[in-house]
């Protein structure tokens, strides 16, 4: 069925269900009261959003906390071992690669050294070599923490220049400085990591990705 709006009941049940992860994510535990202001849904929406979720399994009851005068109100929060994460920063000396479940909980961390000892970036940077230190890194977390590669969200890459998006190769890397010219990075990364295809690449420049951090959990909340 198509709203006036132009939005049919499968969009507006989607954006109700992200309204609700997404302040559980960030603001979580809640409780179902407190969803309410929280998202701009009535009482029954958040009701009905939140008894899908928990019988999806990603989200789940959190204790209790008392309320005015009446009965202690159930806490929420998304399910952490419901999905997982992978970050990726390419730093100066070194190539990290880290796990995480949904609460950022860091559940296996590996670093790859870059040849730090050369005096020239674009032989430290060197593509292949950093993709090879990402596919390793990323089987190695997987296998430390037991975690199946299908049940990954996505890979967040961390890279230092600046990153494009064009039709057909994904992410695009554009780094003078250490001898990137329009290199293809999430292709080539597709290629070489043992990842479903599914699986998503978020790749951007390292100082956005700390920005963006900082915005979400750090000193910069709110802003």
């Amino acid at each position: 069925m198509t709203m006036r709006t132009g939005r049919t009941v499968r969009d507006l049940r989607r954006e109700n269900r992200t309204a609700v992860l997404q302040r559980l994510y960030f603001d979580g535990p809640m409780s179902r009261f407190s969803l309410g202001p929280a998202t701009g849904l009535s009482s029954g929406s958040v009701s009905n959003v939140v008894a899908e979720l928990v019988a999806e399994g990603l989200v789940e009851e959190a204790g209790s906390v008392d309320s005015a005068g009446g009965r202690p109100r159930t806490l929420l929060r998304v399910t952490p071992g419901s999905g997982f994460m992978i970050g990726v920063d390419v730093g100066e000396t070194r190539v990290r690669i880290e796990l995480f479940d949904l609460t950022l909980t860091e559940l296996a961390r590996t670093e790859r050294p870059l040849a730090v000892e050369s005096p020239h970036p674009h032989e430290r940077y060197e593509v292949g070599v950093v993709v090879d230190h990402i596919r390793e890194g990323v089987a190695e977390v997987l296998r430390a923490a037991d975690v199946p590669a299908d049940r990954l969200l996505g890979v967040g890459v961390g890279v230092p220049g600046i990153v494009a998006r064009e039709a057909g190769e994904g992410a695009v890397v554009h780094g003078q400085t250490i001898g990137w010219d329009a290199v293809p990075f999430e292709r080539l990364l597709r290629a070489a990591v043992d990842l479903p295809e599914e699986v998503p690449y978020w790749i951007d420049n390292g100082a956005k990705t700390l920005g963006q951090a900082e915005m979400w959990f750090g000193a910069g909340r709110g802003a």
